[in-house]
């Protein structure tokens, strides 16, 4: 961090690098046990190596995964993992600008680990011409590392001293219609997931959310997105894209108390509340002169709208009080009208 100026109040401040080094080594096969049924599995010796102070994380990671074609239009997959994550996310949802920092493991920190299980219906109906998939997941992991309440993230030198570990699951399923071939082109999926957190260690009064699960940083129940293609010649075409979210988790506050002789503001249980789902639909156009084998570039042009309907999808949500001493709630958001934009293509 340094000053911007030479009127700044900020003093020069930098942070010490951290350093790790992660080998690894892998094997994996892939064995065809029938026309119709195969399986591919792998073990990954991970490791990693911190520095200053040195210490050492290692231990073995097993992949596994199944493909059953009873027949050519039809598939069914299944796999497991197990998982080793050296670098830590923390997310802060509750500042103007929702920051993220990144964390190594030390000699402190231990890595996180978990394991995974997915598996998959996968259909082609020839008439039609359409793909038609069914995805789902369940994940369990720990040592993931959140931070205390109060906690500063910003340029913090002594940074292990405000996380604390929590443990996590997350499941899901996935819908999804493709129609690849065609005039008309594109896919519609709709997910359902969960993400939740949960402290590992009671630490009383300040235990996150009273020792309970609570919404991830990134938890979003409900995801829509939609993505179109018409062809009204070989050389021009109108797409289409739209967006929907469910907003995601946010800490605010919910009162205010006094305390050796100032006010300071009381906030909701961790990731309690969500800021406003979010939406977005772009347009787009597209012109294509066309492939001549002998030229030296082809070139298409695209002419679009982001954001077509101009909606302020919030990006944060966040907390000043005025002069009076009134709390007031504010929402920034980006690109919170519509963006036109002209593409340019040329492949040599």
């Amino acid at each position: 961090m340094t000053p911007f100026g030479e009127f700044s109040l900020v003093t020069s401040r930098s942070l010490d690098r951290e350093k790790g080094i992660e080998p690894a080594a892998f094997v994996s096969d892939n064995w065809h046990v029938s026309d119709a049924l195969s399986v591919e599995g792998g073990l990954r010796l991970s490791s990693f190596l911190a520095m200053d102070p040195s210490k050492f994380y290692g231990g073995p990671e097993v992949r596994l995964s199944t493909k059953y074609s009873p027949v050519p239009a039809l598939s069914l997959k299944v796999g497991f993992n197990t998982m080793r994550q050296y670098i830590h996310l923390i997310s802060n949802t509750a500042a103007v600008s929702p920051m993220d920092t990144w964390k190594l493991s030390s000699d402190r920190i231990a890595p996180t680990t978990g394991w995974q299980g997915a598996g998959g219906v996968y259909w082609t109906l020839a008439g039609p011409g359409l793909d038609l998939s069914v995805e789902t997941y369940y994940k369990q992991s720990s040592n993931v590392l959140d931070y205390k309440t109060g906690a500063e993230l910003m340029m913090n030198p002594n940074l292990d001293e405000a996380l604390v570990p929590v443990k996590g699951k997350a499941y899901g399923v996935e819908f999804m219609l493709r129609k690849p071939a065609g005039r008309l082109t594109g896919r519609i999926s709709y997910s359902y997931s969960s993400s939740k957190l949960r402290e590992m260690h009671d630490r009383g009064a300040e235990t996150i959310n009273h020792g309970q699960w609570y919404n991830a940083p990134y938890d979003k129940p409900h995801e829509i997105k939609a993505v179109g293609n018409f062809a009204f010649t070989q050389r021009i075409s109108v797409s289409a894209n739209v967006d929907y979210s469910t907003g995601r988790p946010v800490t605010i506050p919910v009162g205010r108390y006094q305390f050796g002789g100032g006010t300071y503001l009381a906030y909701s249980d961790r990731n309690t509340y969500r800021i406003p789902d979010y939406f977005r639909v772009d347009l787009a156009m597209n012109f294509d002169p066309g492939h001549y084998l002998k030229a030296l570039a082809h070139g298409s042009v695209t002419v679009g709208v982001y954001n077509v309907l101009g909606r302020k999808n919030a990006y944060s949500v966040f907390f000043r009080t005025n002069g009076r001493g009134e709390l007031k709630g504010y929402m920034m958001s980006v690109f919170a009208t519509q963006i036109p934009y002209i593409n340019i293509n040329l492949l040599f």
